[in-house]
């Protein structure tokens, strides 16, 4: 029997406790912050936002050392492992999975490095979904390929909540923040089917862009169904945005179970700390 490794990153947003429960090895995301080093899983969004809004430092993200991820692969290796299946953030938003594959040539180690065209809990269902799949007993080759089918069937909306810090990201113009902030827009990014963050809507306040969100949740749900009928909203440090986001979609979609959720660093350090997003999977 093949003896697999499972592997993902810190933009999963794993929990320590669910990661070390599945059995999957968590690659972080560096986070530099006013020119030092941080590991995504052990810089808090508190933290965080001290550093970023009460000080005023610069941050942003770079990927996992790479020697580090030769030397996990080298591990596994010298542990017995046959190989390894690596489900990674999208490559939309980060070259993590290209250097997944890179580092696991250096090793000389088997890795299928997935590229999830997500991240959060998106990826995160990628892999229970294949971990599900390896105790049914199905081959490597059909756990990729079902993974595969399944990250196709993402869907994700977030509010930028901060156009400040999308501006210092380079991902907005001061023209830009400028009009959105004097006309209230509050714009709504997706991911387009291969995981790159692409415009939503722009709506001209914050109760316009929850319908939006909620009504493509409806149109969606009627058109494809829910994964396990189950939707997560998340939020970085703005728990109002996300009781109201809950609150609409409890009065239009009574049946739906809605898990809350934070956002990992990473995305507070593009997006800002008052964001709120809605994620699901097609049935």
């Amino acid at each position: 029997m093949t003896k697999i490794a499972w592997i993902t990153d810190s933009m999963a947003n794993f929990s320590q406790e669910e990661a070390a429960r599945l059995g999957v090895d968590i690659v972080p995301i560096q986070l530099i912050v006013d020119g030092n080093g941080y590991s995504e899983t052990n810089l808090s969004l508190d933290d965080l936002h001290r550093y970023m809004i009460d000080q005023k430092k610069e941050a942003k993200t770079s990927q996992p050392i790479f020697g580090d991820f030769i030397a996990r692969y080298e591990r596994l290796k010298e542990e017995g492992y046959d190989c390894a299946i690596a489900v990674h953030c999208s490559n939309g938003l980060s070259s993590t999975a290209k250097n997944s594959k890179a580092a696991a040539e250096a090793a000389d180690f088997k890795v299928y490095a997935i590229d999830s065209h997500a991240a959060l809990e998106a990826q995160q269902e990628l892999v229970r979904i294949g971990k599900a799949a390896e105790q049914d007993g199905k081959s490597v080759e059909e756990i990729v390929a079902l993974l595969e089918a399944w990250r196709d069937k993402k869907n994700f909306f977030m509010i930028i909540g901060n156009m400040e810090t999308m501006r210092r990201g380079g991902r907005v113009s001061s023209g830009e923040m400028f009009l959105a902030n004097i006309l209230n827009i509050k714009p709504i990014i997706t991911l387009d089917e291969t995981g790159k963050v692409i415009p939503f809507k722009k709506a001209r306040s914050l109760k316009k862009a929850y319908a939006e969100m909620v009504g493509e949740l409806e149109r969606r749900h009627a058109e494809n169904g829910v994964k396990d009928n189950r939707v997560f909203v998340q939020t970085a440090l703005a728990p109002k945005m996300q009781d109201d986001l809950v609150a609409l979609i409890e009065s239009k979609l009574p049946e739906i179970e809605i898990v809350r959720t934070r956002f990992c660093p990473s995305i507070a350090v593009h997006a800002g700390f008052e964001t709120v997003g809605v994620l699901w999977l097609n049935a």
